[in-house]
């Protein structure tokens, strides 16, 4: 995997007005930890960390250049936020990584190959948005795929059912469920109708047997 190169500042004043400032000067504040190492505050700019977002996945491997440190410093994405609204950049976690060891990360969960449930009227439930993985960072996929090509209505799926590729583990729950495919709203309540007339009928039915079984009382006259 490519490492981009990020210069980033390191940051000397703290606190909500000093942020403020960061980020009207086109920066976003950031802090960099990991590797049992001291945190380090630092600063990022905001474009950049746009542009690589938007052409380099969730997940690229970063070479940090950081002033007045000469070893190479390698970082991932680790966390970003945004404002609810607009969506704007108001800080970033990343993570110390080494090439030779596996690194924890969420990936976010994508369903694919719908398109067949939705033209039968299929309401896809999904449960979780994200898993957490373990693999080396250069193996990091950006998602992982819920494939429905050959989803049935009324299939349910665990994170067992999910293929990733080799070396990438998922540390969830393997029998956790994450999606299902629900019938069309107007069929489930078809369903629900038929099965509650049923229901009524052989109650009715088993009432009607009790009472014919019921013995008359005798007459006291």
């Amino acid at each position: 995997m490519e490492q981009i190169q990020l210069k980033v500042e390191k940051r000397e004043v703290f606190g909500k007005g000093a942020s403020r400032k960061i980020r009207r000067d086109g920066n976003v504040p950031t802090i960099l930890y990991g590797e049992k190492r001291d945190p380090v505050s630092l600063s990022a700019n905001t474009k950049e960390i746009e542009k690589i977002l938007s052409h380099s996945g969730t997940h690229p491997i970063l070479d940090l250049q950081i002033p007045d440190v000469s070893e190479k410093t390698l970082a991932m994405i680790k966390d970003v936020q945004t404002t609810p609204l607009t969506g704007k950049l108001v800080h970033l976690d990343l993570i110390r990584i080494s090439l030779d060891k596996k690194v924890e990360m969420s990936v976010e969960l994508h369903v694919v190959n719908s398109e067949e449930i939705k033209k039968q009227g299929g309401i896809i439930q999904l449960l979780i948005t994200e898993l957490q993985v373990e693999c080396f960072p250069d193996k990091m996929p950006d998602f992982i795929a819920l494939d429905l090509s050959t989803a049935q209505l009324g299939d349910s799926f665990t994170i067992a059912d999910l293929k990733v590729g080799e070396g990438i583990e998922i540390l969830d729950d393997p029998e956790e469920v994450i999606a299902t495919v629900l019938a069309p709203k107007a069929e489930a309540e078809t369903t629900t109708t038929e099965a509650a007339e049923t229901e009524g009928t052989e109650e009715g039915a088993e009432k009607a047997d009790k009472a014919d079984k019921k013995p008359e009382k005798a007459d006291k006259k």
